[in-house]
């Protein structure tokens, strides 16, 4: 299936453009984006880079203790301006997207979440919670000068309709149990050698809780795939977009397999 780009769109560059769905796309976020029409996505759901990675930082990459500079490389090092301004634009080009009643959940680092909130409530966004993974095997303190850095945020905002300003269009409360905003998760599990890659589980969740069946999810920093193979899953439309050849393969693998046990 591809949606094709209506004559109407007000992005004039993209009139006529179509893009295909249930596909990981080798472009930038941005560029993938201007292709989609306003109002086109049911769901939101992505882990764009959190612009932390320093010598002074470290994490875990294939058993091994390293700096997160040295891990992650350019793509989480911009200057703290051209990175606030690329928030900005995102959050702005999710909102165009979004269909009314559609939700956006974006992880980012702690430091930075309530300015984030903020950003999406001046684009119309309205604030319904915050999400938190809690490490059950956090990275050991090095110099001991700190706490131990042991969760991670998600933001869950929603474009409201004109008759129910501030809600979702959707939200399956799977169960008292379920629905509760912590999600425990041992750093350890992972499924791919992407360095932050998110809990499978967890983004099922999301997907089930926030989106129906046959709903398009868009997830604009695609990474390992783990949004994708969420969608498979659980029988929702997926597009997203990654500029990295070798995660894109990652992404690929496992909605493949995905769809071998569908």
């Amino acid at each position: 299936m591809w949606i094709n780009i209506a004559a109407g769109s007000h992005r004039t560059g993209a009139r006529g453009r179509v893009i295909e769905l249930d596909r990981v796309h080798r472009m930038d976020a941005f560029e993938g984006l201007s292709r989609l029409p306003d109002e086109s996505v049911d769901l939101v759901l992505t882990d764009p880079p959190y612009n932390i990675a320093s010598a002074g930082r470290t994490t875990i990459v294939r058993g091994q203790i390293m700096s997160t500079q040295k891990a992650w490389g350019s793509w989480d090092s911009l200057d703290a301006a051209a990175y606030d301004a690329m928030i900005q634009r995102l959050v702005a080009e999710c909102y165009r997207v979004l269909k009314p009643g559609g939700s956006f959940y974006m992880f980012s680092a702690r430091e930075q979440n309530g300015v984030f909130i903020r950003y999406a409530e001046q684009c119309g966004f309205s604030y319904r919670n915050q999400l938190a993974i809690v490490k059950t095997t956090p990275l050991p303190s090095m110099a001991k000068k700190n706490w131990r850095s042991a969760f991670e945020l998600c933001l869950y905002v929603v474009k409201g309709t004109d008759s129910r300003p501030g809600m979702p269009g959707t939200f399956n409360f799977v169960s008292q149990k379920e629905l509760v905003n912590v999600y425990y998760h041992p750093s350890c599990a992972k499924v791919t050698r992407h360095p932050t890659e998110k809990p499978f589980e967890m983004m099922k969740r999301i997907v089930r809780v926030s989106s129906n069946p046959g709903d398009l999810v868009l997830d604009p920093f695609m990474g390992s795939g783990t949004t994708a193979a969420a969608c498979v899953e659980t029988g929702r439309r997926f597009v997203g977009f990654e500029t990295n050849p070798e995660y894109i393969k990652m992404a690929n693998g496992r909605i493949l397999a995905g769809r071998k046990a569908a």
